[in-house]
């Protein structure tokens, strides 16, 4: 059997449409269930992830054979289409992301980045009202 290994890491962020503060509690924990599902189906390890009132950040590796897109992709269509479906909103993700990649020297850093978001924006930490 062939050794395999690789290190493609990134930082990925995205915000609601027109950066609307609608996102609560509630819509952070489903949004967290998502994330968690669609890295489970596409095979991507989430080292950190963040939900705030108006965007998500998260720092992941991926393998060669595996797609940022595809990942973005079914988290946003997915969040949206449960949360529009559960409150009866109208909920909105902003067309595109932001990604960049990461040198594993950087990964810590970037974690502390993420893990350190609701301590760098206090006004954007989702409540139960959003």
């Amino acid at each position: 059997m062939a050794h395999k290994a690789f290190g493609i890491y990134v930082h990925i962020t995205w915000h609601t449409r027109l950066r609307a503060r609608c996102i609560s509690q509630g819509h952070a924990k489903l949004i967290m269930g998502v994330l968690t599902d669609a890295a489970n189906h596409l095979g991507v390890h989430v080292h950190e992830a963040a939900v705030l009132t108006d965007h998500v950040h998260v720092v992941a590796s991926f393998r060669p054979d595996g797609t940022v897109s595809a990942f973005v992709r079914r988290v946003k269509s997915e969040s949206a289409r449960r949360i529009n479906i559960t409150d009866g909103m109208v909920f909105q993700w902003a067309r595109g992301y932001f990604v960049e990649s990461l040198s594993r020297n950087h990964l810590s850093a970037a974690c502390t980045y993420v893990a350190n978001q609701h301590r760098r924006h206090p006004d954007r930490v989702p409540t139960e009202r959003g």
